[in-house]
């Protein structure tokens, strides 16, 4: 197969991304089919903006509320906050958020069209770019696509991440380090030197995607040329050096953090260090999440195929080294950090897209054109599948794959799911909620902590919508500061009687706002929903056993006088512990938290999970039940008119032995029937 033809090595002063032979002046024919593709790759995702309406999830509504503050801090006057203040990240991103923010107002789809514009065209023109060095026009325009049909970063750019950002400038830099020849090249190193500084800018883990291409160019005669390389290492350093350390002790905290297991949501994202799940890992993410097998497998070959040609031929031409080196070191370097997510290697996706397109063009005419169509078949179905979401995955279970995110032993053929975003989908349409109770007066929002747990719900994401809508989020959660012109906005699964929810979810939940102080049971909330008739409501139905005992958790009166009696005789008798039928405990005279209040006041324990066969007869059994005729008397009648009964020992014994404390002091009690039920 060989190396790329000796028209497309690396050129020389202004020629650069230029075939011999071409005229100058002229665009090539691949360069406007790569554009045409980035302009219809824009379109799309703002239609999928305009038919999508869920609430941002975690990490999307974070940095769309860091954006909107950057934004608020400089039309304030206050033109250094971005840079001084530390929010984990550095501030390229939210800054060009902020732009967006000053141009067209706080809403998610300013920030992320704003994203598209700025990084697409970006990441697909450094695609282009590498691989018309490294092999030519055709397999930039292969690479810029393999990474505009790739289902990750599809996905990604209908949110507002840092992630695809920083894959497109580090994209840039690799596309500037290579064309400076290995720093030979001054002016093209400075510039290379810019690039890195502002992917540094983008995310810490840009150096990592950097590190190895720059240790591979340096080691191929990169030191011969100092004043290239001195240009370049000053120029990253001058843009991004300052912001590193004046924050250098809130980074060295942040990782720190990392060696723990505390900075990852769940075990499965965090396994031990140089563990085969550690090392494999990204692996199972990128055949089953952010590539999917059929583009895996023309990235092997084309590994292959390029560490084959290195052996073969060593020339400086020849960028395989220093693509094989990018991107060996990204894989280690993400690896080695301890928590694991499928978003953390998608800057190296320049490596992945021109190593796994650059073969294609050296191959044979009849290979390279059935595979450039099976190819550009793949990442069309797969833009499509997840923008639009087309049918279902398509998976095929290896022997002993477990359950999990990441899919563990299976090959995801197909899958329009994304990450975490596919197709658009209508959920509740909470912006609108929000303008309504805007419009109804309402003074502040809060959000209930327990119930934004799910992607589609989330604290970030409803915060986000809340300033869109003109509404002001409460900065303290502080429920009882609630008043009646105070909001509380909670997810709720509708029970028999519930009140109807102001919107439905796509889950069955429901979306209730609570008006003032909700420390109380849900049943008894008042509801605010703007349009229905009336637009303050309540529930209708009587209240559940369990919200009346939750709003009276004591028994009183003549009941309690009762149970005093009767646990008082038992704790005399040395009764060791002591049980009661749940099934019969279902009056608020009879009710378990307020049985075992008592219990507690007389000293009898009350041991959580005993089973009625676990008692003994130095322990007792509790239970409500009609008096019968000829069964024995109670230890005492309740407002309904059953009775009180004690079994000592186990009550679901054929001839149970019922006694009751104050009857039967001396001698051995009654035998009598089992209880009913």
């Amino acid at each position: 197969m060989g190396v790329a033809p000796s028209s497309y090595d690396i050129p020389r002063a202004r020629t650069v991304g230029v075939p011999r032979g071409r005229d100058r002046g002229g665009i090539p024919r691949d360069a406007w089919l790569l554009a045409g593709s980035v302009l219809v790759f824009v379109a799309v995702t703002v239609w999928w903006l305009t038919q999508d309406d869920r609430v941002q999830e975690w990490d999307n509504g974070l940095h769309t509320l860091l954006a909107f503050g950057v934004h608020d801090q400089l039309s304030s006057g206050n033109l250094t906050s971005w840079f001084t203040e530390f929010n984990t990240y550095p501030p390229l991103v939210h800054l060009i958020g902020a732009m967006a923010v000053f141009i067209a107002g706080k809403s998610p789809m300013a920030v992320i069209i704003a994203s598209n514009i700025v990084f697409v065209p970006l990441l697909a023109a450094s695609c282009y770019g590498v691989g018309q060095l490294a092999y030519g026009p055709r397999a930039g325009l292969l690479a810029g696509l393999f990474a505009l049909g790739t289902p990750i970063f599809v996905s990604q750019m209908h949110v507002f991440m840092i992630d695809p950002p920083e894959a497109a400038m580090v994209a840039a830099s690799v596309w500037a380090i290579l064309a400076s020849k290995r720093f030979e090249r001054v002016g093209i190193a400075a510039l290379a030197g810019l690039a890195v500084g502002l992917a540094l800018m983008t995310k810490e883990t840009s150096i990592i995607f950097l590190a190895g291409l720059v240790a591979v160019a340096i080691l191929r005669g990169g030191w011969r040329n100092w004043r290239g390389l001195l240009a370049f290492l000053l120029i990253a350093a001058a843009i991004s050096l300052p912001w590193y350390i004046y924050h250098v002790a809130q980074l060295h905290g942040l990782v720190e953090g990392q060696g723990g297991t505390g900075a990852a949501p769940t075990v499965e994202s965090a396994p031990p260090l140089l563990t085969h799940k550690s090392l494999l890992w990204y692996f199972w993410a990128a055949l089953n999440v952010q590539v999917l097998a059929p583009l895996l497998l023309f990235l092997f070959v084309g590994i292959i195929l390029t560490i084959r040609d290195c052996f073969k031929r060593w020339t400086p031409e020849n960028l395989g080294p220093e693509l094989l080196g990018g991107a060996f070191v990204s894989w280690l370097g993400i690896t080695l950090i301890r928590h694991k997510d499928m978003r953390f290697t998608l800057p190296a996706l320049i490596y992945i897209a021109v190593l796994a397109t650059g073969w294609i063009v050296l191959a044979r005419p009849r290979l390279r054109l059935a595979a450039t169509a099976v190819l550009v078949a793949i990442l069309a179905i797969n833009f499509l599948g997840v923008s639009i979401g087309i049918g279902h995955a398509v998976r095929i279970a290896l022997p002993g794959a477990p359950p999990g995110a990441l899919r563990t032993r299976q090959l995801t053929l197909y899958s329009p799911e994304g990450y975490i975003r596919g197709g658009p989908e209508h959920d509740g349409d909470i912006l609108a909620l929000m303008r309504e109770l805007k419009r109804a007066g309402l003074r502040t929002i809060t959000f209930d902590a327990g119930s934004t747990d799910v992607p589609d719900f989330t604290q970030y994401g409803l915060q986000v919508r809340a300033i869109q809508a003109g509404l002001t989020a409460t900065a303290v959660y502080n429920l009882g500061a609630l008043g009646p012109h105070d909001g509380f906005m909670v997810r709720h699964f509708p029970q028999p009687g519930d009140a109807l929810p102001c919107q439905r979810l796509n889950d069955g939940s429901g979306v209730y706002i609570e008006l003032g102080n909700p420390v109380k049971p849900f049943e008894t909330y008042t509801l605010l929903c703007p349009g229905r008739h009336p637009a303050i409501y309540q529930r209708t139905a009587p209240l559940s056993l369990e919200t009346q005992i939750q709003m009276h958790p004591e028994i009183t009166g003549a009941s309690r006088a009762m149970l005093v009696k009767v646990l008082l005789a038992l704790h005399r008798q040395g009764v060791q512990a002591l049980a009661f039928d749940h099934a019969s405990a279902d009056e608020l005279f009879y009710q378990p938290p307020g049985l075992e209040r008592l219990a507690a006041l007389e000293q009898l324990p009350v041991p959580p999970g005993l089973t009625p066969q676990q008692l003994t007869s130095s322990d007792a059994y509790l239970l409500r039940k009609p008096i019968t005729h000829g069964s024995p008397p109670p230890c005492g009648r309740f407002p309904d008119g059953s009775g009180l009964y004690v079994v000592r020992g186990n009550p679901l014994l054929a001839h149970p032995q019922y006694a009751c404390p104050l009857h039967y002091r001396t001698r051995r009690p009654d035998v009598l029937e089992p209880p009913s039920g």
